[in-house]
């Protein structure tokens, strides 16, 4: 049986499951100021909730 949808303790993080969902940039943001529209945001992140961990993309920051 696989040990996949197993509850695993990593250091102080008790997972729910050994799915990990890894980084991406999404880049969806609509306006100039390169801001990302939240409810599409969470809605993206709602979607994939059941992941154990879930590891948040890459941020631009800019003056």
């Amino acid at each position: 049986m696989s040990q996949l949808f197993n509850p695993i303790q990593v250091g102080e993080l008790s997972l729910k499951n050994r799915v990990i969902m890894a980084p991406l940039t999404r880049m969806r943001s609509q306006d100039e100021n390169d801001v990302p529209v939240l409810p599409l945001m969470a809605e993206y992140y709602r979607q994939r909730a059941n992941a154990g961990l879930i590891i948040s993309e890459a941020s631009q920051i800019s003056p």
